[in-house]
């Protein structure tokens, strides 16, 4: 896992954060999860979109902490009416999340549409489910019949109001509208989960969650660098 040091709100400090591409994982020192600014809740989700093509490996079913070695709980918790699960040093030396619900932790993932659904089941048949990874039949299927994770699409409207948040704070003579964000945004994914080439490239093994925060990720990569 590799440390590094990202930005929290004034009072805290920076914040030490430990990620791993390969096992879609992220360390959060203390409860530093909540304590992220906007740039450093989008730098994360950049990352793990440049992560998504990484080879996955099996997770363990149990962690220990990096900093006490002390086996880490599993914890339940509620955001919003979001619900999400992480691991949790029992001395509150931090938090591991893995990519899937640091996401909806942030509010950044949602169900599909209806009509985004059948055009699915139009240009690909089989996906990967987003938190275990085992295929799903979207003929007959909307949620995982491994683990029961639902289908998840990263949510444009989510990730929209955390650029809005972070252009807001700084000096900028036109800052785009959260409404402007999202637009680009809903677009990119639409273009990516609907792009036959990219499809076929992940026959059999196309992880929608994974396609959206890549697409989206990328634009977000170009607004942190301004």
């Amino acid at each position: 896992m590799i440390d590094q040091a990202v930005e929290a709100f004034s009072g805290i400090g920076p914040l030490g954060v430990g990620s791993c591409a390969d096992c879609n994982l992220l360390w959060f020192d203390r409860s530093g999860s909540i304590s992220l600014t906007p740039r450093a809740v989008l730098g994360l989700f950049q990352y793990i979109g440049q992560a998504a093509d990484t080879a996955k490996a099996t997770l363990a079913s149990t962690f220990h902490c990096p900093r006490c070695a002390g086996a880490l709980a599993l914890t339940y918790d509620l955001q919003r009416s979001t619900r999400f699960t992480y691991w949790r040093c029992a001395n509150d030396l931090g938090q591991l999340f893995t990519f899937n619900q640091f996401l909806r932790e942030k509010n950044f993932i949602r169900s599909p549409s209806q009509a985004e659904l059948a055009k699915l089941r139009d240009t690909v048949r089989q996906i990967s489910c987003s938190q275990c990874g085992g295929p799903i039949d979207l003929t007959t299927d909307t949620a995982c019949t491994h683990c029961g994770a639902s289908i998840a699409l990263i949510d444009p409207d989510g990730v929209a109001k955390a650029v809005h948040e972070l252009t807001i704070g700084q000096a900028s003579t036109s800052p785009r509208t959260e409404e402007q964000n999202s637009v680009a945004f809903s677009n990119a994914q639409l273009d990516a989960l609907f792009d036959l080439q990219r499809m076929s490239r992940h026959e059999g093994n196309s992880d929608l969650l994974a396609i959206g925060v890549a697409a989206i990720g990328a634009l977000v990569g170009g607004l942190l660098s301004q």
